[in-house]
């Protein structure tokens, strides 16, 4: 479960449900037709339609109605899977939706829904699931995309037609939204609308929140997506910043470690090689040239990161969790395998309705990790979206598990800092505060935060949000190791309730 390119780029009351087993049922399920399916055609786009069909419980054990398909644009599909929300809106058409998309690139978001924060997650054979008490659709309905094409159930019929980068899936996914919204499910008409998701989502979320707002603003006769927040969770939002990271990650006990990871002269090492990484890098973001950013790359992993990187794998370093172990190659964790079993099923297959276009599901694709290496879309930043965001009174969250490396806290906290913004002054003059949630019964300190609320646009009294939160004892995936307190972060992030 490769969540970034890094070690690619190293070589060449609902809630009170008894959580009961439902393994997959030795009966072949019947086979899914056309007719299985419902259509919706975008009222917007002729070249963009949604076939949908309803689930049971079968494949997924929860007790809210769920739903998956795919959008078609032209030769492009792309797989999603839907459920709404346990406490049901008040509103006939402001019912809350959360999107959730897994980084990469090239990661299914069946990894966040399955593993993760799903309204059910993987049992220990691999056969069937569990009802997930602490799945994330307690007070919003979520939708989980393979997204770019080319990813898990996501296909399409040219094989030379891979995305390369975080911009070129936006459009497809803002229409695909839209119409969603619309047509398919109008409950969601007036929201609100969050995007969330871990790793490389931290490009992927920025580049489409930012499409959204500007459709919005262009077509404001048309159907609209109504966004109110983001919320980013280890995401990658800048290389350079993430980098930097890596030496107070390992050369310090800041992760919450009781000792540095890294001897002191591994340490040395780091430091004294870091300036020339941090040069070539800004270089590169000056000059967004695919030749000069892979050698700022080389550079970076050669000299900086590479010193950890090149002892992940079984047995050996974990990068996503720096006090784990590493189960399994590539992936680490081991319960991630149980997901490429369960829905290569051909029962699964079967129930889903998978068109014959797709042999195989994989949680990864390295055709998509590839193609974005031969790009410059890994080394950008994408600040310059969060910015459009704030300016366009979008609330930004940023969590942090502190134990992560590859996305680290450490960077996290850079570039917040040095992000340049109306809130930047009071969002730097403020030191992390620790916040508390209920951990088995036990109102338990968690982790630190700091926020600010800042008038964004002159003559309107609303204020916009932008927090960093950190949790304790969690790596690159907080709702997997920590997923009480993740759902309190959520909970609270949605109702707009502070974390002090």
């Amino acid at each position: 479960m490769r969540f970034s390119l890094l070690l690619s780029l190293i070589g060449p009351a609902l809630g009170a449900i008894a959580p009961p087993q439902i393994p997959l049922s030795s009966q072949p399920a019947p086979a899914a037709s056309a007719s299985d399916f419902t259509t919706f055609q975008s009222t917007i786009s002729p070249n963009h339609s949604i076939r949908i069909k309803r689930q049971n419980a079968t494949l997924c054990d929860t007790p809210v109605d769920q739903y998956t398909g795919w959008l078609d644009v032209g030769h492009k599909h792309f797989f999603f899977w839907y459920f709404a929300s346990e406490n049901a809106s008040p509103s006939p058409d402001s019912a809350p939706l959360a999107l959730w998309m897994t980084g990469g690139p090239g990661g299914s978001s069946m990894i966040g829904l399955l593993l993760e924060l799903g309204p059910c997650l993987m049992n220990k054979d691999g056969d069937g699931t569990v009802y997930n008490p602490y799945g994330w659709n307690k007070d919003t309905a979520m939708i989980f995309v393979d997204q770019p094409v080319g990813v898990g159930f996501s296909y399409s019929d040219h094989d030379d037609t891979l995305p390369d980068n975080s911009f070129s899936s936006a459009e497809d996914m803002q229409i695909f939204l839209q119409t969603f919204i619309s047509q398919v499910f109008p409950v969601h008409l007036k929201g609100p609308f969050v995007i969330t998701g871990e790793s490389y989502a931290g490009h992927y979320i920025p580049t489409l929140g930012a499409q959204i707002v500007k459709q919005n603003l262009l077509y404001p006769h048309h159907p609209q997506v109504p966004l109110k927040s983001v919320a980013i969770g280890n995401g990658l939002i800048s290389r350079p910043d993430t980098i930097f990271g890596y030496w107070e990650t390992l050369c310090t006990t800041n992760p919450g470690v009781p000792e540095p990871v890294f001897n002191q002269t591994r340490c040395d090492i780091m430091a004294a090689n870091m300036p020339r990484c941090m040069d070539i890098l800004k270089t590169c973001n000056s000059h967004p040239d695919p030749a000069l950013c892979g050698a700022a790359e080389t550079v970076c992993v050669d000299e900086v990161t590479g010193y950890y990187e090149r002892e992940v794998g079984i047995g050996g370093r974990n990068p996503y969790d720096v006090t784990a172990p590493c189960d399994v190659d590539e992936i680490c964790y081991s319960d991630a395998d149980l997901i490429t079993k369960y829905l290569n099923l051909e029962s699964s297959f079967r129930t889903l309705g998978v068109p014959p276009a797709i042999k195989n599901y994989s949680i990864m694709s390295p055709e998509v990790e590839r193609a974005f290496s031969r790009t410059v879309d890994i080394q950008i930043s994408t600040e310059p979206q969060v910015h459009y965001l704030l300016s366009n009174q979008v609330d930004v969250l940023i969590y942090q598990g502190n134990l992560d490396l590859v996305c680290n806290t450490a960077g996290a906290q850079r570039w917040a800092s040095n992000f340049v913004w109306k809130g930047q002054a009071e969002f730097t003059s403020k030191t992390m505060q620790p916040w508390a949630s209920v951990v088995n019964g036990t109102k338990t300190e968690v982790g630190t935060f700091k926020e600010v609320n800042i008038k964004m646009v002159e003559g309107d009294e609303k204020t916009t949000r932008f927090a960093l939160v950190t949790v304790d004892g969690s790596g690159h995936m907080v709702p997997l190791d920590q997923p009480e307190v993740a759902l309190d972060l959520l909970t609270r992030w949605l109702a707009g309730k502070s974390f002090d």
